[in-house]
């Protein structure tokens, strides 16, 4: 049985793949923050769901999970890592909060170090098993950037960079580098942005928002 972790799979685009990925026989290793969604996804999913509890931005916790893979799949190796998770918390820059930008970095980018530098041991090729892939979901916007979408747009235009390094560095192991811009989709992403109606209330920009 092919092997994959995804990031991010309570909502989504994380929680669509990991639902087609175990529809198709594949064993998923899912990232999810609480104890509550890790229930919630093993009911829905299955057996051939396991959920990892950690958030990106902890490199601790991700060498953890990364640890627990190991240990449950053996020589079998990773078939891919999908870095999926995301926050997207929209705003003009002239007045958003430095930390909402360095939010965007730490997860949409950092965390996805964190992810390749961790489980990179389990993708790459050995006697047992081929090497695999890792699948960056990146957006539209890491090729455009939108008012308001300035933090989430940087961010996702240096995973992009990050992505187009990789994928020549790990030439070396075999392991390909992907990268998906999807455009705009329906996900609960759009809800936790609810902010934006009230957050800006007084600036210039409160009545295009």
């Amino acid at each position: 049985m092919k092997s994959v972790v995804i990031t991010g799979v309570s909502t989504g685009i994380g929680h669509g793949t990991a639902a087609e990925l175990c529809r198709r026989g594949y064993r998923v290793f899912g990232s999810v923050r609480t104890e509550d969604q890790a229930a919630n996804l093993q009911r829905e999913f299955g057996s051939s769901f396991t959920p990892l509890l950690f958030d990106v931005t902890d490199a601790d916790a991700v060498g953890r999970a990364a640890a627990r893979v190991k240990e449950e799949i053996g020589d079998d190796g990773l078939f891919g890592l999908i870095n999926n998770a995301g926050i997207s918390n929209p705003g003009p820059l002239t007045s958003l909060s430095p930390d909402v930008l360095r939010q965007h970095f730490e997860v949409n980018v950092v965390g996805v170090l964190h992810m390749v530098q961790a489980f990179l041991p389990l993708l790459r090729a050995s006697k047992a098993h081929p090497p695999g892939r890792i699948v960056n979901i990146s957006s539209v916007s890491g090729r455009i950037a939108y008012p308001f979408m300035g933090p989430y747009a940087a961010s996702k235009h240096a995973l992009e960079a990050l992505s187009d390094s990789l994928r020549r560095e790990l030439l070396i192991y075999g392991v390909d580098v992907i990268v998906i811009q999807p455009g705009a989709i329906d996900t609960p992403i759009w809800d936790k942005a609810a902010h934006i109606r009230t957050s800006f209330d007084g600036t210039d920009y409160h009545p295009a928002l």
